[in-house]
């Protein structure tokens, strides 16, 4: 949910990820995941719940201009939007829990969705 620094020599790999019925490319790296649902799972529930809104109307205003027409930065912050609300669903309602339980965190690390490729 916000900018993440990125080690740019990290191994990063591309899953696809189907939200609303398309399927969008979008590229991963582990310490982006990590970060992404560390920021998740510690803002509060009404601030979070505010941010997807907004996430899930700009990835569907992006749906609506049509993912073959973007480009560049517009193409970036689209599949920016649909890793934010992967990682919402692989999250699945248990932040409050994970904020107390590392375990949980390192089980949704583990989501299949969230896999590297197989060397």
């Amino acid at each position: 949910m916000s900018d993440i620094e990125v080690n740019e020599d990290e191994f990063s790999w591309d899953v696809t990820v189907t939200l609303q019925g398309v399927e969008v490319l979008v590229s991963l790296k582990q310490s982006v995941i990590q970060q992404e649902i560390e920021d998740q799972i510690s803002i509060k529930g009404s601030h979070r719940k505010a941010i997807l809104r907004s996430t899930i109307k700009k990835f569907s205003a992006g749906l609506k201009k049509g993912v073959e027409k973007l480009s560049g930065d517009a193409l970036k912050e689209f599949q920016w939007n649909a890793f934010i609300l992967l990682i919402d669903d692989v999250i699945a309602n248990q932040h409050l829990e994970m904020r107390n339980d590392p375990t949980l965190v390192v089980k949704a690390l583990a989501d299949p969705r969230l896999a590297a490729p197989k060397k």
